[in-house]
C-alpha cells in the first residue's frame, strides 16, 4: 500500500512538474510573442515615422516646387508684360519716326518748291533787269547817236578806201570836209548798195557822220551821180537845209 502511494505521489509530482514546465514554456512563449509583437509595433512605428518624415519632406519639396512654379509664372507674366510694353513702345516710336520722316519729306519738298520759285523769281527779275538795262543802253545809245550824228551835203572832191573829201558848197574856194571811212560805212549810189570806188568825182553827196576818237567818221554816204536829178547841187543844197551842217575844222 505504501508502495502504491509512492507511485501515485511520484506520478502527481511528475504531472505537476510537467504541467509547471509546460506552463513555464507557455509563459516564455507568451513573453516571446509579446516581445515579437512589441518589436513589430516598434518597427511599424519606425516605418510609420520614416514614412511621415518622407511625406513631410515630399510635401515640403512639393511646396517649394509649387512656389518655384508660382515664381516662374510671375516671372513669365512679368516678362510678357514687359514684352508687350516694349512692343507698344517700339510701335509708337516707329510711328513717330514715320511721322517725322513724312514731315521732313514735306518740308524738303516745300523747301525745294520755295527754292525753285525763288530761282524763277530771281531769273525773272534778272531778265527784267537785263531788259531794262538793254532799253536804257539802247535809249542812251539812241540819244548819244541823235546828239552826235550830223549831216553834211557837198560835192565829192576825192575818195579813197579810208577817207572821203567833200566840198561843202560845190564851188571852188569853199571849205572842204574830210570824212573817215571804215567797214561800217554804208555807201549808196543812186539808191543802190555800192562802194567808195563807185563814186565818181563831182558827184553830189549827202553823208551822215559822227565823231569817233576825235575824227569825223561817215556812217552813211548817199551819192547822186551827175546824170540823176535836175537840180544838181542846188537840189542837194535845198535838202541840206533840212539837216544840221556842222563841218569840222580842218
Amino acid at each position: 500500500m505504501f508502495k502504491g502511494s509512492g507511485w501515485l505521489t511520484a506520478g502527481v509530482a511528475a504531472l505537476l512538474l510537467t504541467t509547471g514546465c509546460k506552463q513555464q514554456g507557455q509563459q516564455q512563449q507568451q513573453q516571446d510573442m509579446r516581445g515579437d509583437a512589441r518589436a513589430q509595433v516598434e518597427s511599424a512605428q519606425e516605418r510609420s515615422q520614416r514614412a511621415m518624415e518622407q511625406a513631410q519632406d515630399a510635401q515640403a519639396r512639393a511646396t517649394d516646387e509649387q512656389k518655384q512654379v508660382a515664381d516662374a509664372r510671375q516671372d513669365v507674366e512679368k516678362a510678357r508684360q514687359e514684352l508687350q510694353q516694349a512692343e507698344a513702345k517700339a510701335q509708337q516710336e516707329f510711328q513717330q519716326a514715320q511721322q517725322a520722316q513724312q514731315q521732313a519729306s514735306n518740308q524738303a519738298q516745300q523747301a525745294q518748291a520755295d527754292v525753285q520759285q525763288s530761282q524763277q523769281q530771281a531769273l525773272e527779275a534778272q531778265r527784267q533787269q537785263q531788259q531794262e538795262m538793254a532799253r536804257a543802253q539802247q535809249q542812251a545809245a539812241q540819244r548819244q547817236v541823235g546828239q552826235q550824228q550830223q549831216m553834211v551835203t557837198g560835192q565829192m572832191v576825192s575818195a579813197s578806201p579810208d577817207e572821203l573829201l567833200l566840198s561843202s558848197a560845190g564851188r571852188p574856194g569853199q571849205p572842204q570836209i574830210r570824212l573817215q571811212l571804215n567797214e561800217q560805212t554804208q555807201v549808196m549810189v543812186d539808191g543802190r548798195q555800192a562802194s567808195i570806188a563807185d563814186i565818181s568825182e563831182g558827184s553830189q553827196v549827202r553823208a551822215s557822220y559822227q565823231d569817233v576818237g576825235g575824227e569825223p567818221t561817215a556812217l552813211r554816204v548817199d551819192v547822186t551821180s551827175r546824170g540823176q536829178g535836175t537840180g544838181g547841187s542846188q537840189d542837194l543844197g535845198g535838202e541840206s537845209g533840212q539837216f544840221q551842217q556842222n563841218p569840222p575844222q580842218q
